[in-house]
């Protein structure tokens, strides 16, 4: 799936202009609001329960099914105001159009967690690439076709839609027509903060989005929409599933807290698994990928080079805080999550309003200087939680920064003095990021096989036994 947006990205730049991919990022604003909403923190609290009741389940079901319904009147209703706010009127039916996504999202949410709860994250990855297959193949044809913008509105539905129906089925959960209030008020109580904090993470990652296209222009929002849009696959294409896997595996380990310290462990192995996976290749491009965004978006768009690498800290720091939120999680602290997460949004805002009157860059830089002051602090939050050493957090990160850093200063070096043309220097630096990823996990081998060992031990092993 990975490969698969990875692929799609260069192809819709070069057919759809810069304006298209700005309206689509300044429309999906209210609909994410709304999707991070549409599950009201309720799946997860699902996946915790070690019994299956289904009354219990049908309950959940029907309440997010009214959810999903309200959410969506509430977007089609925000349209025209989002619109005139922003000054774009082609946004009242492109954001009519996306208040489909919060519904299907809420409506699914309870099949999805059903098949979480019994660790089939095989089908679950299977049925995610095949419905992103359908959507990008689909987006790729009404782009050619001339529908511009709609061709990523309807790429985004159809991916939604084919998602849903897929676990729906393969879930084998049916809801009956039950609902109790008893048996919904312990999810309600878990998952009002988890719904909260989902809420000021969507705030945190649209804030850029709103502000460039009010303070700046709808170029600086193409410009930012094409580097989150570039760097998503592989940052949710690999936290996704780490994320997910490492949640069942913390909540077999946590029982009630005795088992804490596994907890911590595990933090600590899918978090250097992430970061050798994901920190030397974005690092290297960081330093060397302008040839790379020039040969595969095309001319136009060789400024996101630049944005790219201002903002690959915070990219990177953002993508292995999901682990870190499973500890929050199954430890039941979403409480101290919550406060986590206001704090570093308050934080974070003030430092990058204060930057953005000097430029799209300077914005972009300061963002990504505060994620990484603010990692201490995170890291404090988690050790009330689970007995984390904070050095050891940071030793992790260590070593695929590291390789990554010289790695890039070396393939930056070799491109500037073979003066070799755009292809060849494209893809010796997508050569080097690949091999940076691979000599990283070469030299933290022994770490991240007991890592590998560990998180696939948890799923089996229960700490009370």
């Amino acid at each position: 799936m990975t490969l698969l947006q990875l692929a799609s990205v260069p192809l819709l730049a070069r057919v759809l202009d810069m304006h298209d991919f700005a309206i689509m990022a300044l429309g999906m604003t209210i609909p994410l609001f709304a999707n991070t909403l549409s599950d009201a923190g309720l799946g997860r609290s699902l996946v915790r329960r070690q019994e299956f009741n289904v009354d219990e389940w049908s309950t959940v079901f029907w309440f997010l099914g009214l959810v999903g319904l309200a959410l969506a009147a509430a977007v089609v209703a925000a349209a025209p105001i989002y619109a005139k706010v922003m000054h774009e009127q082609e946004l009242i039916g492109v954001v009519s159009v996306l208040a489909a996504v919060p519904f299907i999202q809420a409506c699914i949410s309870t099949h999805q967690s059903a098949l979480e709860r019994d660790f089939r994250f095989d089908q679950i990855s299977k049925v995610t690439v095949a419905s992103g297959i359908l959507g990008v193949l689909l987006a790729l044809g009404l782009a050619l076709a001339g529908a511009g913008y709609w061709a990523l509105v309807a790429q985004q539905i159809a991916t939604a839609g084919l998602r849903g129906a897929a676990f729906a089925w393969l879930s084998g959960f049916r809801p009956r027509l039950a609902f109790s209030r008893r048996l919904l008020m312990p999810h309600l109580n878990f998952g009002k903060n988890t719904l909260l904090f989902s809420g000021v993470m969507t705030l945190q990652s649209q804030t850029p989005v709103l502000a460039f296209g009010q303070v700046l222009s709808s170029h600086a929002v193409s410009l930012w929409s094409m580097t989150e849009r570039a760097s998503r696959p592989a940052r949710t294409g690999l936290a996704g599933p780490v994320a997910q896997v490492t949640l069942v595996s913390m909540s077999r380990q946590w029982r009630e807290g005795r088992g804490a310290e596994e907890v911590a462990a595990l933090y600590l192995a899918a978090t250097r698994l992430l970061a050798t996976l994901l920190f030397p290749g974005f690092i290297v491009l960081a330093f060397a990928g302008e040839t790379v965004f020039v040969w595969l978006l095309s001319e136009p768009w060789r400024p996101v080079a630049n944005i790219f690498a201002l903002a690959v800290p915070a990219l990177l720091l953002e993508a292995i805080s999901s682990t870190g939120a499973r500890v929050f999680m199954v430890s039941d602290r979403t409480d101290l999550r919550l406060r986590m997460a206001v704090e570093r949004l308050l934080l974070g805002t003030i430092v990058f309003l204060a930057a953005l009157p000097f430029g799209l860059e300077m914005a972009v830089a300061m963002r990504s200087l505060f994620a990484v002051a603010y990692m201490p602090r995170y890291w404090g939050y988690l050790c009330r939680c689970v007995p984390l050493d904070r050095w050891a957090a940071a030793r992790v990160l260590v070593l695929p920064t590291a390789v990554g850093v010289v790695v890039g200063l070396a393939t930056q070096h070799v491109i500037a003095e073979a003066g070799a043309g755009e292809t060849v220097s494209a893809l010796l630096s997508l050569a080097c990021a690949a091999v940076s990823v691979g000599l990283a996990g070469l030299v933290g081998m022994g770490s991240l096989r007991s890592d590998v060992a560990r998180l696939r031990a948890s799923v089996h092993r229960r700490t009370d036994v």
